[in-house]
Protein backbone atom coordinates (compact mmCIF):
# COMPACT_ATOMS: atom_id res chain seq x y z
CA UNK A 1 0.00 0.00 0.00
CA UNK A 2 1.65 3.43 -0.83
CA UNK A 3 1.23 6.97 1.06
CA UNK A 4 -1.08 7.82 -1.62
CA UNK A 5 -3.52 5.05 -0.64
CA UNK A 6 -3.30 5.64 3.15
CA UNK A 7 -4.09 8.90 2.71
CA UNK A 8 -7.22 8.26 0.47
CA UNK A 9 -8.28 5.67 3.56
CA UNK A 10 -8.08 8.74 5.50
CA UNK A 11 -10.18 10.72 3.31
CA UNK A 12 -12.89 8.05 2.53
CA UNK A 13 -13.13 7.47 6.55
CA UNK A 14 -13.00 11.01 7.91
CA UNK A 15 -15.96 11.83 8.38
CA UNK A 16 -17.07 8.47 10.76
CA UNK A 17 -14.22 8.78 12.72
CA UNK A 18 -14.60 10.60 16.59
CA UNK A 19 -13.71 13.85 16.75
CA UNK A 20 -9.88 12.95 18.66
CA UNK A 21 -9.69 9.82 15.61
CA UNK A 22 -10.04 13.10 13.27
CA UNK A 23 -7.48 14.82 14.59
CA UNK A 24 -5.18 11.95 14.94
CA UNK A 25 -5.72 11.45 10.86
CA UNK A 26 -5.54 15.01 10.41
CA UNK A 27 -1.57 15.02 11.58
CA UNK A 28 -0.46 11.38 10.41
CA UNK A 29 -1.91 13.29 6.82
CA UNK A 30 -0.18 16.35 7.02
CA UNK A 31 3.09 14.96 8.82
CA UNK A 32 4.44 11.82 6.90
CA UNK A 33 8.07 12.45 7.70
CA UNK A 34 7.10 12.61 11.68
CA UNK A 35 4.89 9.21 11.26
CA UNK A 36 8.33 7.57 9.33
CA UNK A 37 10.76 8.99 12.35
CA UNK A 38 8.72 9.16 15.59
CA UNK A 39 6.94 5.96 18.31
CA UNK A 40 3.62 5.83 18.13
CA UNK A 41 3.77 7.25 21.97
CA UNK A 42 5.40 10.91 20.89
CA UNK A 43 3.60 11.01 17.93
CA UNK A 44 0.21 10.83 19.78
CA UNK A 45 1.99 13.42 21.87
CA UNK A 46 3.04 15.61 19.15
CA UNK A 47 -0.40 15.33 17.68
CA UNK A 48 -2.53 16.09 20.97
CA UNK A 49 -4.29 12.28 21.18
CA UNK A 50 -4.07 9.60 23.28
CA UNK A 51 -1.51 6.90 22.44
CA UNK A 52 -4.69 4.65 22.28
CA UNK A 53 -6.37 6.97 19.99
CA UNK A 54 -3.52 6.62 17.43
CA UNK A 55 -3.58 2.77 17.92
CA UNK A 56 -7.09 3.21 16.61
CA UNK A 57 -6.31 4.79 13.76
CA UNK A 58 -3.60 2.58 12.92
CA UNK A 59 -6.31 -0.44 12.65
CA UNK A 60 -9.12 1.78 10.68
CA UNK A 61 -6.51 2.27 8.31
CA UNK A 62 -6.46 -1.42 7.92
CA UNK A 63 -2.82 -1.77 9.41
CA UNK A 64 -1.97 -4.81 11.85
CA UNK A 65 0.66 -2.36 13.98
CA UNK A 66 1.57 0.83 14.08
CA UNK A 67 5.48 -0.99 13.17
CA UNK A 68 3.52 -1.67 9.80
CA UNK A 69 1.51 2.08 9.23
CA UNK A 70 5.46 3.40 10.10
CA UNK A 71 7.21 0.94 7.57
CA UNK A 72 4.94 2.40 4.95
CA UNK A 73 6.11 5.69 5.68
CA UNK A 74 9.43 5.10 6.24
CA UNK A 75 9.68 3.00 2.59
CA UNK A 76 8.09 6.32 1.24
CA UNK A 77 10.94 8.81 3.01
CA UNK A 78 13.80 6.58 2.26
CA UNK A 79 13.33 5.10 -1.42
CA UNK A 80 10.59 7.26 -2.71
CA UNK A 81 10.87 10.57 -2.18
CA UNK A 82 14.54 11.65 -2.09
CA UNK A 83 12.31 15.19 -2.44
CA UNK A 84 9.48 16.10 -3.28
CA UNK A 85 10.09 16.81 -7.46
CA UNK A 86 13.41 14.86 -7.67
CA UNK A 87 12.27 11.71 -5.80
CA UNK A 88 9.30 10.61 -8.73
CA UNK A 89 11.95 12.56 -11.08
CA UNK A 90 15.26 10.13 -10.86
CA UNK A 91 11.78 7.06 -10.83
CA UNK A 92 10.87 8.75 -14.09
CA UNK A 93 14.46 8.95 -15.43
CA UNK A 94 15.26 5.10 -14.37
CA UNK A 95 11.70 3.45 -15.84
CA UNK A 96 12.14 5.24 -18.89
CA UNK A 97 15.35 3.85 -20.14
CA UNK A 98 13.83 0.83 -21.24
CA UNK A 99 12.37 -0.06 -24.62
CA UNK A 100 9.05 1.50 -25.27
CA UNK A 101 9.23 3.19 -22.08
CA UNK A 102 8.05 7.00 -23.97
CA UNK A 103 4.77 5.07 -25.08
CA UNK A 104 3.63 3.91 -21.51
CA UNK A 105 4.50 6.77 -19.38
CA UNK A 106 2.34 9.24 -22.18
CA UNK A 107 -0.14 6.13 -21.71
CA UNK A 108 0.00 6.41 -17.89
CA UNK A 109 0.46 10.33 -18.37
CA UNK A 110 -3.47 10.07 -20.28
CA UNK A 111 -4.60 8.32 -17.84
CA UNK A 112 -3.55 10.11 -14.90
CA UNK A 113 -5.48 12.89 -15.97
CA UNK A 114 -8.60 11.44 -17.18
CA UNK A 115 -9.10 10.42 -14.09
CA UNK A 116 -7.76 14.33 -12.37
CA UNK A 117 -10.87 15.49 -14.84
CA UNK A 118 -13.58 13.36 -13.79
CA UNK A 119 -12.62 13.55 -10.24
CA UNK A 120 -13.36 17.36 -10.60
CA UNK A 121 -16.84 16.51 -12.09
CA UNK A 122 -17.72 14.57 -9.49
CA UNK A 123 -21.04 14.46 -7.69
CA UNK A 124 -19.38 15.64 -4.45
CA UNK A 125 -16.85 17.82 -6.08
CA UNK A 126 -20.34 19.76 -8.41
CA UNK A 127 -21.76 19.78 -4.72
CA UNK A 128 -18.86 22.18 -3.55
CA UNK A 129 -18.94 24.47 -6.63
CA UNK A 130 -22.53 25.18 -6.54
CA UNK A 131 -21.71 26.14 -2.83
CA UNK A 132 -18.83 28.01 -4.16
CA UNK A 133 -20.09 29.63 -6.71
CA UNK A 134 -23.38 31.06 -4.22
CA UNK A 135 -20.77 32.28 -2.02
CA UNK A 136 -18.66 33.82 -4.63
CA UNK A 137 -21.66 35.35 -6.69
CA UNK A 138 -22.67 37.06 -3.29
CA UNK A 139 -18.99 38.92 -2.82
CA UNK A 140 -18.42 42.30 -3.09
CA UNK A 141 -14.86 41.18 -4.60
CA UNK A 142 -13.17 38.39 -5.34
CA UNK A 143 -9.16 37.84 -4.49
CA UNK A 144 -7.14 34.99 -5.82
CA UNK A 145 -4.11 33.42 -4.73
CA UNK A 146 -1.85 30.57 -5.66
CA UNK A 147 1.73 30.67 -6.25
CA UNK A 148 4.59 28.37 -7.69
CA UNK A 149 2.86 25.75 -9.70
CA UNK A 150 -0.64 27.19 -8.42
CA UNK A 151 0.35 30.31 -9.93
CA UNK A 152 -1.17 29.59 -13.46
CA UNK A 153 -4.62 28.22 -11.78
CA UNK A 154 -5.08 31.47 -9.81
CA UNK A 155 -3.92 33.50 -12.99
CA UNK A 156 -6.29 31.55 -15.12
CA UNK A 157 -8.96 32.50 -12.63
CA UNK A 158 -8.61 36.00 -12.12
CA UNK A 159 -8.63 36.50 -15.72
CA UNK A 160 -11.74 34.66 -16.76
CA UNK A 161 -13.42 36.80 -13.85
CA UNK A 162 -11.62 40.00 -14.95
CA UNK A 163 -13.31 39.62 -18.80
CA UNK A 164 -16.66 40.78 -16.93
CA UNK A 165 -16.30 41.79 -13.23
CA UNK A 166 -14.02 44.99 -12.28
CA UNK A 167 -14.03 43.44 -8.77
CA UNK A 168 -11.59 40.42 -9.23
CA UNK A 169 -7.93 40.71 -8.05
CA UNK A 170 -5.19 38.67 -8.29
CA UNK A 171 -2.54 38.39 -5.40
CA UNK A 172 0.92 37.54 -5.82
CA UNK A 173 3.15 38.59 -3.41
CA UNK A 174 5.44 39.93 -5.71
CA UNK A 175 7.90 41.98 -3.29
CA UNK A 176 6.92 40.74 -0.30
CA UNK A 177 3.88 42.50 -0.13
CA UNK A 178 1.40 39.80 0.09
CA UNK A 179 -0.46 41.56 3.27
CA UNK A 180 -1.16 44.69 1.72
CA UNK A 181 -2.44 43.16 -1.36
CA UNK A 182 -5.37 41.47 1.02
CA UNK A 183 -5.51 44.75 3.39
CA UNK A 184 -8.93 45.81 1.91
CA UNK A 185 -10.14 42.15 2.53
CA UNK A 186 -13.46 42.47 4.80
CA UNK A 187 -16.71 40.63 5.42
CA UNK A 188 -18.31 41.50 2.27
CA UNK A 189 -15.27 40.17 0.60
CA UNK A 190 -14.31 36.55 -0.80
CA UNK A 191 -10.69 34.96 -1.03
CA UNK A 192 -9.94 32.21 -3.45
CA UNK A 193 -6.76 30.72 -2.22
CA UNK A 194 -4.67 27.48 -4.28
CA UNK A 195 -2.60 25.17 -2.74
CA UNK A 196 -1.52 21.58 -2.86
CA UNK A 197 1.03 18.75 -1.49
CA UNK A 198 3.73 20.68 -0.30
CA UNK A 199 1.45 23.31 0.76
CA UNK A 200 2.28 27.10 0.54
CA UNK A 201 3.53 28.62 3.46
CA UNK A 202 2.38 31.49 2.27
CA UNK A 203 -1.43 30.21 0.86
CA UNK A 204 -1.91 29.39 4.32
CA UNK A 205 -0.65 32.85 5.56
CA UNK A 206 -3.26 34.12 2.82
CA UNK A 207 -6.21 31.95 4.38
CA UNK A 208 -5.36 32.85 7.87
CA UNK A 209 -5.52 36.66 6.55
CA UNK A 210 -9.06 36.35 5.07
CA UNK A 211 -10.19 34.10 7.78
CA UNK A 212 -9.17 36.42 10.58
CA UNK A 213 -10.87 39.58 8.65
CA UNK A 214 -14.39 37.86 8.36
CA UNK A 215 -13.88 37.03 4.48
CA UNK A 216 -15.02 33.96 3.02
CA UNK A 217 -12.47 31.35 1.94
CA UNK A 218 -13.02 29.30 -1.05
CA UNK A 219 -10.22 26.89 -1.17
CA UNK A 220 -9.13 24.78 -4.14
CA UNK A 221 -7.01 22.14 -3.29
CA UNK A 222 -5.99 18.86 -3.54
CA UNK A 223 -7.31 17.13 -0.27
CA UNK A 224 -10.04 17.38 2.37
CA UNK A 225 -7.76 17.21 4.90
CA UNK A 226 -4.86 20.08 3.43
CA UNK A 227 -4.18 22.99 6.18
CA UNK A 228 -6.27 25.82 3.22
CA UNK A 229 -9.04 23.08 2.70
CA UNK A 230 -9.29 23.78 6.64
CA UNK A 231 -9.78 26.87 6.78
CA UNK A 232 -12.31 27.19 3.89
CA UNK A 233 -15.76 27.98 4.06
CA UNK A 234 -15.85 25.75 0.64
CA UNK A 235 -13.27 23.29 -0.37
CA UNK A 236 -12.96 22.53 -3.65
CA UNK A 237 -11.13 19.23 -4.06
CA UNK A 238 -9.02 18.26 -7.60
CA UNK A 239 -7.35 15.39 -8.16
CA UNK A 240 -3.84 15.87 -9.21
CA UNK A 241 -1.64 12.36 -9.62
CA UNK A 242 0.56 12.01 -12.10
CA UNK A 243 3.86 9.70 -13.35
CA UNK A 244 4.99 13.14 -13.64
CA UNK A 245 7.73 14.78 -11.72
CA UNK A 246 5.28 17.57 -10.35
CA UNK A 247 1.65 17.15 -9.54
CA UNK A 248 -0.68 17.56 -12.63
CA UNK A 249 -2.67 20.88 -12.74
CA UNK A 250 -5.39 19.76 -15.22
CA UNK A 251 -7.81 18.95 -12.45
CA UNK A 252 -7.28 21.84 -10.78
CA UNK A 253 -7.87 24.04 -13.93
CA UNK A 254 -10.43 21.95 -14.95
CA UNK A 255 -12.34 22.62 -11.73
CA UNK A 256 -11.47 26.70 -12.10
CA UNK A 257 -12.96 26.87 -15.60
CA UNK A 258 -16.19 25.34 -14.51
CA UNK A 259 -16.15 27.78 -11.33
CA UNK A 260 -15.65 31.07 -13.37
CA UNK A 261 -17.69 30.11 -15.95
CA UNK A 262 -21.02 29.12 -13.65
CA UNK A 263 -20.09 32.74 -12.10
CA UNK A 264 -20.09 34.21 -15.28
CA UNK A 265 -24.33 32.58 -15.70
CA UNK A 266 -24.91 33.57 -12.51
CA UNK A 267 -23.74 37.63 -13.33
CA UNK A 268 -26.25 37.33 -16.12
CA UNK A 269 -26.82 40.06 -18.88
CA UNK A 270 -24.52 42.64 -16.68
CA UNK A 271 -22.20 40.09 -17.65
CA UNK A 272 -22.25 39.92 -20.90
CA UNK A 273 -22.45 43.45 -21.59
CA UNK A 274 -19.01 43.54 -19.89
CA UNK A 275 -17.54 40.98 -21.27
CA UNK A 276 -19.01 42.85 -25.22
CA UNK A 277 -16.86 45.93 -23.64
CA UNK A 278 -13.94 44.11 -23.15
CA UNK A 279 -13.70 42.42 -26.75
CA UNK A 280 -14.30 45.93 -28.17
CA UNK A 281 -11.67 47.44 -26.05
CA UNK A 282 -9.31 44.35 -27.45
CA UNK A 283 -10.58 44.86 -31.02
CA UNK A 284 -9.75 48.44 -31.21
CA UNK A 285 -5.98 47.95 -29.80
CA UNK A 286 -5.45 45.57 -32.62
CA UNK A 287 -4.77 42.66 -29.88
CA UNK A 288 -5.28 39.61 -31.82
CA UNK A 289 -4.11 38.79 -35.45
CA UNK A 290 -7.26 39.35 -37.83
CA UNK A 291 -8.82 35.42 -38.71
CA UNK A 292 -7.60 35.34 -42.24
CA UNK A 293 -4.02 35.81 -40.98
CA UNK A 294 -4.21 34.26 -38.25
CA UNK A 295 -2.71 30.89 -39.62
Amino acid sequence: MSLQDIWQRIEARYESFSPQLQHAARFVREHPEDVALTSMRGLATRAGVSPAAMSRLTQALGFESWDALQARHRDWLTLGRQGVFSGPADKLLTGIKAPGAEDVFLDALRAAECNNVDAAFAPMSRDALKRAVNLLGNARSISVFGIRSCFPVAFSIHYSLSLFSRHARLATGTGGVLLDELDHLGEKDALIVISVAPYSREALDAARRGKDVGARIVALTDSPLSPIALLGDVALVAGNASPAYIASPIGLLAMAQALTTLLFTCAGDDALVALRRREAALAAASAYLPTETAK
